[in-house]
């Protein structure tokens, strides 16, 4: 399908440009791919996926001058070679190496057990390569990228920026995608102390570049049954983040200024209900000493919504905000900023008679905390997607199916927490 946007916050059309082959046909199901554009034709290379068949999985091409009509060539069928596994041979992507006038394909696959300076290496995760010249007829290379710690780098993606070279893939044995970078002039790759460009409810990064910032983007997914309960399903809503790169070649990641602008009228706030809680304007000073939690309750929001705000931990090392929350807190999904763990994750709590207990911690991500413990926060929610971005450093989603059916909260577990200039906007 072809969608188009230019601020990832409004999208024209949705519209079948490739479609599926029949039943029997190697693409009875199409897969990710990447096109690219060469002497005014877009060349679309995809996966041709059907679990009848063997191999399960080839790399297929479809042709087009403009982006809308498009046509497959039959004749192109490229299957994994020797060495590799034929039923895990995925996820095309195509860079050009300018230096030697050549193309390279990249696909996610494995690679059986060889010798490797005389040791035995098992069967490893590989990005196989292939190169051309004509984007036509490929010859096989030496692997791009070999993991043994996973069983598929999924999704994969190469791009260059400033004096870095970057891979972007998603763990198909964690469910995230990590990143790795090198030194242009250098064949070894470094693995950042956090190498995860979000949590499990974002999956099949893939980036764009628009000859400013670099966006990446992936699906939020769904549930089985749309209950918080039960299980992800495979794919769901598309979520795009804005990649910051810093000096030492690591990412942050943060809110795209197209969703950031689209949010843009607020409201004022007030509180359905407040236990250890102070309110100065829009600033709220939260305070749990004596209660087993300070906080403030605010009306359900069943529209899209965008909430900012700045929290200065003074002395709590357990704070966040609760969402999913009926008026009596009984189950509550909560984004935990845990100081003491360094983390921020997701809780699930239900209340026992007068007390709350966490039954559940659904994600996490490691967690940054800055000396002056001050966090700056936005949370962008539609429907039961739910993205916190914190300090540009951190992209933290999950879906909460009862996030726009209850109310919501700030809370604080232990000591004393701020949170100033409170805001929300639609």
């Amino acid at each position: 399908y072809k969608t188009t946007t230019t601020n990832f916050a409004t999208f024209v059309g949705n519209n079948e440009v490739i479609p599926t082959g029949a039943a029997g046909d190697q693409d009875g199901a199409l897969g990710t791919g990447s096109v690219f554009k060469k002497d005014g034709i877009y060349y679309g290379f995809y996966t041709g996926h059907n679990g009848n068949l063997d191999p399960k999985e080839k790399i297929m091409l479809a042709t087009s001058t403009d982006l809308i009509t498009w046509t497959k060539v039959p004749s192109f069928l490229l299957q994994a070679s020797n060495g590799y596994d034929r039923n895990e041979f995925r996820d095309p992507i195509i860079i050009q190496d300018i230096a030697s006038g050549t193309y390279k394909m990249l696909i996610a696959t494995r690679s059986e057990a060889s010798m490797i300076n005389n040791s035995v290496v098992p069967w490893r995760a590989v990005l196989a390569q292939y190169s051309s010249t004509n984007l036509i007829n490929w010859t096989l290379e030496k692997p791009f990228y070999e993991d043994t710690s996973t069983f598929l780098t999924e999704c994969p993606d190469v791009f260059t920026m400033g004096n870095y070279q970057y891979l972007i893939y998603s763990n198909i044995d964690d469910r995230m995608v990590h990143y790795k970078y090198r030194l242009l002039t250098s064949n070894v790759w470094i693995t950042p102390t956090n190498s995860k460009l979000d949590g499990i409810a974002f999956y099949a990064g893939r980036s764009v570049f628009d000859g400013v910032n670099r966006y990446i983007m992936g699906w939020c997914p769904t549930k089985n049954n749309s209950s918080d309960a039960n299980n992800y399903d495979w794919a769901g809503s598309l979520v795009t983040h804005r990649l910051i790169q810093h000096s030492d070649g690591t990412f942050g990641v943060a809110i795209t200024e197209g969703v950031n602008t689209k949010f843009a009228t607020s409201k004022v706030l007030t509180p359905l209900k407040s236990i250890g809680s102070s309110k100065n304007d829009a600033n709220y000073i939260l305070n749990a000493s004596g209660v087993e939690k300070a906080y403030s309750l605010f009306d359900r929001e069943t529209k899209a919504f965008k909430i900012k705000t700045r929290i200065n931990a003074t002395s709590s090392t357990q704070f966040g905000f609760g969402f999913g929350a009926c008026s009596t807190l009984n189950e509550v999904y909560s984004i935990v900023f845990d100081l003491d763990k360094s983390q921020i994750r997701l809780d699930k709590s239900i209340k026992y008679g007068s007390s709350s207990a966490v039954i559940s911690t659904l994600t996490q991500l490691p967690l940054a905390v800055p000396t002056n413990k001050q966090f700056d926060v936005t949370i962008v929610s539609e429907n039961s997607v739910c993205v916190v971005y914190i300090n540009d450093e951190i992209a933290f989603t999950n879906r909460i199916y009862k996030m726009n059916q209850n109310p919501w909260t700030i809370f604080t577990d232990n000591g004393e927490v701020t949170f100033s200039d409170l805001k929300i906007f639609n």
